[in-house]
């Protein structure tokens, strides 16, 4: 007799299956047992799993373990473009030493490993509606309300599985030649619904291409799903994955894919998809970019701001408190940014922004001669106290939200994707869509000169790294542009121990910006070996 088990993630409902002589990977003996037939007959089965699953993007582990928003961190830490220039706490400084794919590898490991697992778990759940939901979807039939409901949170939870495959790839893999990738390699295990019914203990490592196969299957049923069943059922909150989301979800999978001599599909390789997506989630003009008007004066850190695309509301009940993005990097939050442990933009990187002359992001940050150097004044802050960093005086309330998604990203996908298929002039002109909500007033004159520019393929591909690093500062994207666009950046000065470091991404010390597949893995899944390529360890 088949029996489901549940617990309470947070004040959400995470699922967890098991039946009789079975075993699966990941299990959760807390909680209580109910039959299967009185699960099925729940109401709003599916919400309660998928609210579960959507907890692990914001659980709190530790200081520096706290959900997503944390491996943001890890990222722009890594690559060099978010600085700690002081360090009396300890959290996030084996990163800016630059030891991510050493230290960093079981938390990832285990933070989209269990998103995956769940989204099986629920997987399972729906096969006796499987069919039904797919049948109506294909014929434009009427669902009935539980097969419109129960399509929607299905659309979601594919999302959720191919989004976290996509970034395994990017943390656990070798950069990829974007013209000729190694697709071949071996990658991580891959399982799915049908994978953990049975006795296993572990699956094999997959191929890149076989991966990215599961990725671009599930991301794209998701946004076939995500588009019919959304008239059917109403948004709850910007935590719930929509279509656009999964789109560019599927965009950025697809723009770190590399080679663009492979089809993905017939006719596509894996830019043309990149573009295609983006391209609908901007044409579609749900989300619209972020006015020069407001570029200082949200703080980042308000779900409802119209160019946020997917989000968490933070509340009393969810926040993390001292253990957080904010408390990371906001020094007006009451937290190790704001007691010494700051972090801010690489001088560098800033010197830049200043040298274009035009560039109304600077504003971002601190100058390097103010208190609190280079440390974001502008982005990620706490709007109430955005004039105070007394320590006894800043915000104690850490309801900062937690950005996931902005559709300016769409605007940088794009750009990117055309360039890489040879196609500057496509990628100009969606670099100027973004850029022209970013000059400063008075500094035209200097914009049309920098616009100028944008006819070689070098300075296209110049102008997409520098609006990468910039306007996506602090939200997680750095190291993966840095891994497939393998640009060689020398580090300003403001590092806590490598200032000055030269980050090249194809020399020898280039596995830095690779995780390792970490020793739990290895050790107990017999079909993966039991030491490491890095550090060469049992």
């Amino acid at each position: 007799m088949k029996k489901i088990q549940y617990l309470f993630a947070t004040i959400v409902l995470g699922l967890g299956l098991t039946s009789c002589g079975d075993s699966f990977l990941t299990q959760y003996p807390e909680g209580g047992t109910l039959l299967e037939e009185q699960y099925q007959n729940l109401p709003d089965r599916l919400r309660g799993a998928i609210f579960g699953i959507y907890s692990k993007l914001y659980e709190y582990g530790g200081h520096d373990t706290f959900g997503k928003r944390s491996l943001d961190m890890y990222s722009d830490i890594q690559s060099g473009d978010m600085a700690m220039k002081k360090n009396g706490y300890g959290w996030f400084e084996n990163y800016e030493r630059g030891l991510y794919y050493a230290y960093n590898r079981s938390y990832a490991w285990s933070f989209f490993y269990d998103i995956i697992n769940l989204t099986n778990i629920c997987d399972i759940a729906i096969e006796s509606d499987l069919k039904e939901i797919l049948d109506d979807m294909a014929t434009g039939a009427e669902p009935t309300e539980v097969i419109a409901q129960n399509g929607y949170y299905y659309g979601q939870i594919l999302a959720l599985r191919g989004w976290a495959y996509a970034n395994l790839l990017d943390i656990y893999t070798d950069p990829r030649d974007p013209d000729v990738a190694d697709l071949d390699a071996r990658a991580i295990p891959v399982y799915v619904g049908a994978d953990i019914k049975g006795d296993t203990l572990g699956a094999p490592q997959s191929t890149v291409d076989e991966v990215y196969s599961r990725v671009y299957e599930d991301l794209s049923e998701a946004i076939d799903l995500l588009d019919y069943y959304s008239t059917y059922n109403q948004r709850g909150s910007k935590l719930e994955i929509d279509a656009d989301v999964a789109r560019l979800m599927l965009a950025y999978a697809m723009l770190n894919h590399g080679d663009k001599n492979y089809e993905v599909v017939t006719g596509k390789n894996c830019y043309d998809i990149a573009l295609e997506q983006a391209k609908a989630v901007i044409d579609g003009g749900k989300y619209p970019l972020l006015p020069y008007e407001e570029l200082t004066t949200t703080g980042f850190a308000d779900v409802t701001a119209a160019n946020w695309m997917w989000g968490q509301d933070v509340t009393i009940e969810t926040t993390t408190g001292l253990g957080s993005f904010f408390g990371q990097v906001d020094i007006h939050t009451y937290s190790y940014a704001a007691a010494g442990d700051t972090k801010g933009i690489d001088s560098k990187l800033y010197d830049e922004i200043v040298a274009t002359g035009w560039d109304a992001r600077v504003a971002w940050f601190r100058a390097g001669d103010a208190a609190f150097a280079y440390c974001p004044d502008g982005k990620f802050y706490s709007p109430k106290y955005k004039n105070i960093t007394a320590l006894d005086k800043v915000d104690r309330d850490w309801l900062c939200d937690n950005v996931f998604m902005r559709v300016e990203s769409a605007y940088l996908i794009a750009a990117e994707a055309a360039w890489s298929n040879g196609d500057n002039a496509t990628a100009a002109q969606y670099l100027q869509q973004l850029c022209d909500e970013r000059v400063i007033t008075g500094q035209e004159g200097a914009y049309t000169t920098w616009l100028g520019t944008l006819t070689s393929t070098d300075a296209v591909k110049e102008a997409i790294i520098y609006n990468w690093r910039v306007e996506m500062w602090g939200e997680g994207y750095s190291m993966q542009m840095l891994r497939r666009l393998q640009k060689q950046r020398t580090l300003g000065t403001n590092h806590l121990t490598r200032g000055e470091a030269v980050l090249d991404i194809t020399s020898a010390a280039g596995e830095q910006f690779q995780c390792e597949i970490p020793t739990s893995e290895t050790r107990y899944n017999p079909n993966i070996g039991d030491k490491t390529n890095l550090t060469n360890k049992d």
